[in-house]
């Protein structure tokens, strides 16, 4: 991993033109993205929520390109808010 910060905005625009998906940089986004079912908690940079596997093989190829760190969150039903289940 890099120990320099990323060009975030130089991420976010290059994200935006090669990832077919959402990208959310916003606070709102970021902060929702931060936890999962740990008590581990990691403000990412950005948020990419790709709309198929060669989009976040797009995704990672710029992070990698950018030097930023990769937080990969799966596809499991646990949020916050969700109804727990036994």
């Amino acid at each position: 991993m890099n120990d320099a910060s990323p060009d975030t905005a130089g991420l976010e625009r290059a994200l935006r033109k090669r990832a077919d998906g959402e990208v959310r940089f916003d606070a709102g986004s970021r902060g929702a993205y931060a936890a999962d079912g740990s008590d581990y908690r990691q403000v990412p940079i950005g948020v990419v929520v790709p709309r198929s596997v060669d989009a976040g093989a797009q995704a990672v190829g710029v992070r990698v390109r950018f030097g930023a760190p990769d937080l990969s969150r799966g596809g499991g039903p646990y949020r916050p808010t969700a109804p727990s289940t036994p």
